[in-house]
């Protein structure tokens, strides 16, 4: 009996230590009080967050995390981005190196599920570029660059291409190209030669429909579905793979019925046990979208909830599913839902994380 409670003591360490989980948020700095990233922890159990450092970092929009390497992309206004890397060790970020993205604009950032590349997605610049990474974290250089021309059916906002986001397969074996200017999804065949990664030449192409804007996407569990928000009608697309082909079904609107404000799709995210999914609109809606996912692929709305703030952007799921973060640029907070793992439903538990322009939250 002596033997067990000791052995417990010894444990409780562990598990205290396991409630407090790293928590980081990229920023715009540019006209704003913001310093870069900044970095909490987060308590698992109380959803509290304590600030533990910062960054100083210009316009880390997008972040991606890959054990203890971090990657942001410098979205710096009206000249060609950057992306950084930095080594995360005792509640500290450091930084490592930079690269030029090879185009304007970079907003996000993805690493292979291996960790030996990462591609970066510049929306002003209408590319994706794939990055080469050292065992040690260090961007090694820029392996590919993939340009797209062209034009979609609205003469302001899709008078070129624009590049939203670049997503890797669960297997890591394709990267999904989202194009806002052009109303397109890119597939590339991800190769694989010892720990080199290559994209095939040519990619596979499907639409989402005219006018909507492609952002960012999700897949069920089996990745038999894919759901793209689209931008600009504050819509989800909905598409069947069948063979090599993604086959569009239908779309869901994520606001409101009646709404007749301004839309601004910002974000996408389903929960782990694929049951349910999430999507925030700005413009002048301020509310995230509650989706069940039904047996057969089909969406169906449960709730739009506020906000609780303005310009909701990037949006998170604690590792654990009890919470939901929401980044709301203009209003300066980040809001903090409770969700019910059975429903889906979330509640707002009334406590935020003040922090200059936050548009991107990673654990």
């Amino acid at each position: 009996m002596k033997k067990a409670f000791i052995y417990l003591m010894t444990l409780l360490p562990m598990v205290t230590f396991a409630q407090q989980i790293p928590m980081f948020v990229g920023t715009y700095t540019n006209r704003t009080e913001s310093k870069g990233i900044y970095i909490y922890n987060f308590d698992t159990k109380t959803g509290e967050a304590t600030l533990v450092s910062t960054q100083d970092s210009k316009d880390p929009s997008f972040l991606s995390r890959n054990n203890n390497f971090i990657y942001a992309v410098n979205e710096i206004p009206d000249q060609e981005g950057t992306v950084s890397a930095y080594s995360f060790k005792d509640g500290q970020l450091t930084f490592l190196n930079s690269l030029p993205t090879g185009g304007e604009s970079p907003c996000f950032v993805e690493v292979h599920p291996k960790g030996n590349v990462l591609a970066v997605a510049n929306y002003s610049g209408g590319s994706a570029a794939l990055f080469d990474l050292e065992s040690n974290g260090v961007l090694s250089k820029r392996s590919r660059l993939v340009q797209h021309e062209g034009k979609g059916v609205d003469p302001v906002r899709q008078e070129k291409p624009h590049v939203h986001s670049t997503f890797f397969s669960k297997k890591g074996d394709r990267l999904f190209v989202q194009d806002l200017g052009l109303d397109q999804i890119s597939v590339f065949p991800v190769n694989k030669s010892g720990s080199t990664y290559t994209l095939t030449e040519e990619s596979e192409d499907f639409f989402t429909p005219a006018g909507g804007g492609p952002r960012h996407i999700v897949f069920d569990k089996k990745e038999k579905f894919l759901y793209a928000i689209l931008e600009m009608t504050g819509q989800i697309a909905a598409y069947k793979k069948e063979g090599n082909d993604w086959m569009y079904q239908s779309t869901y609107e994520i606001n409101p019925e009646g709404f007749k404000g301004q839309n601004g799709g910002a974000d996408i995210k389903i929960s782990a046990d694929g049951k349910f999914i999430y999507a925030t609109n700005r413009g002048d809606a301020n509310t995230i979208a509650t989706f069940s996912v039904e047996k057969g692929g089909e969406l169906n709305k449960l709730s739009n909830t506020s906000v609780k703030g303005k310009g909701p952007r990037n949006f998170n799921l604690s590792p654990d599913g009890k919470y939901l973060l929401v980044a709301n640029q203009y209003t300066n907070n980040i809001v903090l839902f409770s969700r019910d793992p059975k429903t889906g439903l979330l509640t707002d538990t009334g406590k935020e994380i003040k922090v200059p322009a936050p548009v991107c939250i990673i654990f």
